[in-house]
C-alpha cells in the first residue's frame, strides 16, 4: 500500500471540504487504488477556520515554508481562492518538488503558461479538474477528445449560481434582485456575487478549456464578457415566447484560419437544445470534433462535495502519473 502525503493550502468552504473527505473516504480510497492518502499539513492564517475544521492543530501552518518542510508530503492542494498568492504558491511548490492539484480558475487562467512551465521543469504534475466542471469529469473527457480530434467549439453553462438564477426567473417568475436573494439564501451565491453574475467565472473557466483547444495561453481579458444582471422578466418572457430560455452561455469556436472567437455572455436557447433543459445550479458543456461530432457533459458545476470529489480524483492521477497528466503541449504565452 502507497502512503501519500497531501497538504491543503487554504480552509475555506472547498477546503474543509476537502479535508473531511480525505478522512471519510479513505479506506475506500486505499481499497480502490492502492493509496493511503494521509493529510499531513494544512496552511490557513485564519484562526477561526483552523479551529472550525477539527483537525489535529499540530499540521495547521501559517506559512508555506512550513508546510513544504513536512516530511512525506507528495500533493498539494491549492483553494485558497483569487489570484494571489495561489499563482505564486502553486509555482513554489512545484518548484519544490510536489504535484499540485488546484480548483483556482482564477489563478490558473491568468497564470496558465507559467503554472505549466513550471510543473515541467520540476517534472511534476499539475491538475485542474476542479477548476472548470466542479464534479463533472469534464477535463478528462475533453482531453481524450482533444488527444484525435481538432475541437472546432466548446459551448455551455459553466457558472451553476447564474443558471439558478435565470432558472428561478424562467419557472417562477422572479425578478432578478428576488431569483439571486434566494441563491445567496442557498449558498449558490457569494455575499458579493459579481464575480458570477458580471460572467467573470465563466470567463475564467472558458479561458482554460480555450487554450487547452488552441494550444496558447488564451487570457480572461481576450473574452468578450456580459453578465446577467441586465437581465429582465421582460426578456425571460419574450424567450418564451420564442420558444426557448436565456441561458449564460460561455461559447469558444474555432475557426478555418485558427482564429478564436470567444465570449461570455445571455443568450437565447432554443427548446429542442438539451442546454436548455439544464436547470438549477448544474452545468452542461458541449464539445464538437471534427470526428466525434458533438459530445454533451452534465452535472454539478460547483459546490462543496463535487468539487471535493474532482480535487481527489485528480490526487490519485497526480501520484499515478505525474508530470504524464499534463497538457501534452507547451502552451506559449
Amino acid at each position: 500500500m502507497q502512503r501519500v502525503g497531501v497538504a491543503i493550502l487554504g480552509l475555506g468552504t472547498i477546503g474543509s471540504a476537502v479535508a473531511t473527505a480525505l478522512e471519510e473516504r479513505h479506506d475506500l480510497i486505499a481499497e480502490r487504488t492502492g493509496q493511503q492518502l494521509v493529510l499531513r499539513a494544512v496552511f490557513e492564517r485564519t484562526p477561526e477556520r483552523a479551529s472550525r475544521a477539527n483537525l489535529d492543530p499540530d499540521i495547521i501552518a501559517t506559512d508555506l515554508a512550513t508546510v513544504l518542510s513536512e516530511d512525506g508530503l507528495d500533493v498539494v492542494v491549492e483553494v485558497l481562492g483569487r489570484e494571489q498568492p495561489a499563482a505564486d504558491y502553486m509555482v513554489r511548490c512545484l518548484n519544490a518538488g510536489f504535484h499540485v492539484v488546484t480548483a483556482n480558475k482564477e489563478a490558473l487562467s491568468k497564470h496558465f503558461a507559467e503554472i505549466l512551465a513550471a510543473a515541467k521543469q520540476a517534472g511534476r504534475g499539475i491538475l485542474f479538474e476542479a477548476s472548470v466542471g466542479g464534479g463533472i469529469p469534464l477535463l478528462v473527457s475533453y482531453r481524450q477528445i482533444l488527444a484525435t480530434n481538432r475541437v472546432t467549439r466548446v459551448r455551455g453553462i459553466v457558472n451553476g449560481t447564474t443558471n439558478y438564477i435565470l432558472s428561478q426567473m424562467a419557472s417562477g417568475g422572479a425578478a432578478y434582485a428576488d431569483a439571486l436573494a434566494e441563491a445567496q439564501r442557498l449558498g449558490y451565491a457569494e455575499s458579493d456575487p459579481s464575480g458570477d453574475v458580471e460572467g467573470f467565472d465563466a470567463a475564467y473557466k472558458l479561458a482554460i478549456l480555450a487554450s487547452l483547444m488552441s494550444g496558447r495561453h488564451v487570457l480572461p481579458d481576450e473574452i468578450i464578457r456580459t453578465g446577467i444582471t441586465g437581465v429582465t422578466p421582460r426578456d425571460i418572457d419574450d424567450a418564451r415566447k420564442r420558444g426557448g430560455v436565456i441561458k449564460l452561455i460561455a461559447k469558444a469556436e474555432l475557426g478555418n484560419d485558427g482564429e478564436l472567437a470567444l465570449s461570455v455572455a445571455p443568450e437565447f436557447v432554443p427548446n429542442d437544445e438539451l442546454l436548455a433543459h439544464v436547470h438549477a445550479n448544474y452545468n452542461a458543456i458541449e464539445v464538437v470534433g471534427d470526428c466525434v461530432g458533438p459530445v454533451v457533459l452534465s452535472g454539478q458545476g460547483a459546490g462543496p462535495l463535487p468539487t471535493a470529489s474532482a480535487i481527489l480524483s485528480d490526487i490519485v492521477e497526480a501520484v499515478r502519473n505525474g508530470a504524464a497528466a499534463n497538457p501534452a503541449f507547451p502552451l506559449g504565452a
